[in-house]
């Protein structure tokens, strides 16, 4: 099965649930920010070494950023705006977690977090510096493995199991993010300079 299909799998899951937040009234704007601060509660867990309740709230952080753009266009108030605010508190979201795990008990008890921190999230953000900056010039740019959809489930996995099986699997989920993210920033670049290759700007 595809990725795709995956994403389109779970999207229809959240029918039922996308259906009864817009009955109540809730605004696509609103299901963005109240994400961003479910996120910011389950990286102060995660900051304090909380891993399985602070994963368990990024879940449901998660789930509001799934719901926000179905919300749009279940009620009809898809906009540019809405759309800049997601992609926006998108990466504050990643940017909260990454520095939780990197600031936290994680972080004191792997030095090597240092070094592999900064390098997930640099090629994470990286990886939608690349295809906005495509999507600006009017070229397509969606290539790659590691969107942020794999990099988020990845690293709430990594800090749920870590309540198991340790925190060195935390280290092991963002070093693997952190090749992903450039592999996938590079594969964006090359398609991005090869289509975009003889083409004047306007």
């Amino acid at each position: 099965m595809s990725l795709h299909k995956v994403r389109m799998f779970f999207k229809g899951l959240l029918r039922p649930i996308v259906a009864l937040l817009a009955k109540l009234g809730v605004t696509p704007a609103g299901a963005t920010i109240a994400g961003l601060f479910v996120t910011l509660l389950g990286s102060w867990f995660v900051w304090k070494g909380s891993y399985f309740t602070g994963g368990i709230i990024l879940v449901f952080g998660s789930l509001f950023d799934a719901v926000d753009g179905s919300i749009a266009r279940l009620t009809g108030t898809s906009s540019k705006g809405g759309a800049a605010l997601d992609s926006v508190l998108d990466r504050v979201g990643e940017i909260l977690v990454l520095t939780a795990v990197l600031a936290g008990k994680a972080g004191s008890q792997h030095d090597s977090l240092l070094y592999i921190i900064p390098l997930a999230l640099g090629g994470s953000l990286l990886v939608s510096y690349v295809r906005a900056r495509a999507e600006g010039l009017g070229i397509d740019c969606e290539v790659g493995l590691f969107t942020r959809t794999e990099r988020l489930v990845l690293v709430i996995s990594s800090i749920v199991f870590s309540s198991i099986w340790g925190s060195t699997i935390i280290v092991w989920g963002c070093s693997v993010i952190a090749v992903g993210s450039w592999i996938t920033a590079l594969q964006r670049l090359v398609k991005v300079t090869r289509d975009g290759k003889g083409i004047p700007l306007n």
